[in-house]
């Protein structure tokens, strides 16, 4: 039978039954997503194999030289699996399908072929999820028996990935790029492997952060609801009148310099005022 003496978990009443000399009216119950673990890597991704429509594919097979001049991330694809003997930790494996821009020279050939090639990379990690033993039902579910839901939520956020060189090499080692059946549908559907003797390759740099959450029932401080106080209408029907209200962007001309203490020596970060802890501590010194 259930416990009739169990506690209320409203806002409220959680706030009048702790010791805490709190107001009941400021604080609210929300349901939010904790990161139990996160880790952020800056990598280099040396020499992709990249893999283009049958249409194109037959180009780089002619090509003198090529160059990259643009990549973004066109999609990916996040597992998570737990680790075996180590509770709470799991294996978070992020696949990336790059798209790639190229110009592709042919001997005597001045202007180059613009084309597009997918390129993939596997991002591996282990983090810690916590543990839950719960079964989760909503009303949005439209399944008569959902599963139950014990496992943390895996999230990846990648920034544009940075083209650092690219090259036409000897196909001497091929490799089987699997590519999904969503992404060759977004290629038009004829993706083939590289089979020739030579393919295109490419390296990039890549900023990711990885985490790892779980949703969880906190108590946080509430203070006003927070009203637009921003129309969402524009008063004037000229576009020169709309531009003239834009601030003039200054950090574009005047970009500031990086606080990074690399440029003055010392291993530390730098301060506010932009100078090196230990240079003003070695400054000190001397003055005495």
């Amino acid at each position: 039978m259930p416990n009739r003496n169990m506690r209320s978990n409203s806002a409220g009443a959680g706030c009048c039954n702790t010791n805490q000399k709190n107001n009941c009216g400021n604080a609210l119950s929300a349901d939010i997503t904790r990161i139990y673990d996160s880790c952020a890597d800056r990598d280099c991704l040396e020499n992709l194999e990249v893999v283009f429509p049958e249409a194109d594919a037959a180009l780089v097979e002619t090509a003198c030289s090529v160059k990259a001049t643009d990549c973004e991330i066109l999609t990916a694809f996040v597992d998570l699996d737990e680790v075996s003997y180590n509770r709470g930790c799991y294996a978070v494996e992020c696949t990336y399908y790059f798209l790639v821009d190229f110009n592709v020279y042919q001997p005597g050939s001045g202007a180059p072929d613009s084309m597009q090639g997918i390129c993939t990379f596997t991002k591996r990690s282990m983090l810690y999820g916590a543990t839950g033993a719960v079964n989760t039902f909503t009303s949005a579910d439209t399944a008569p028996l959902p599963a139950s839901v014990t496992e943390p939520v895996a999230k990846v956020q990648a920034m544009t990935p940075m083209v650092l060189g690219s090259d036409i090499v000897n196909n001497r080692r091929p490799d089987c790029v699997q590519i999904p059946e969503a992404v060759n549908e977004a290629m038009g559907g004829t993706i083939v492997q590289n089979t020739g003797e030579q393919k295109v390759v490419v390296t990039l740099g890549l900023f990711s952060i990885m985490q790892l959450g779980r949703d969880v029932q906190v108590t946080l401080p509430a203070y006003e609801f927070a009203v637009p106080e921003k129309e969402c209408n524009v008063d004037s029907d000229s576009p020169c009148d709309v531009f003239r209200s834009f601030d003039f962007p200054l950090e574009e001309f005047f970009p500031q310099t990086g606080a990074s203490c690399n440029v003055c020596g010392c291993d530390n970060e730098m301060d506010y005022d932009g100078e090196c802890p230990n240079r003003g501590r070695d400054r000190d010194r001397n003055n005495r």
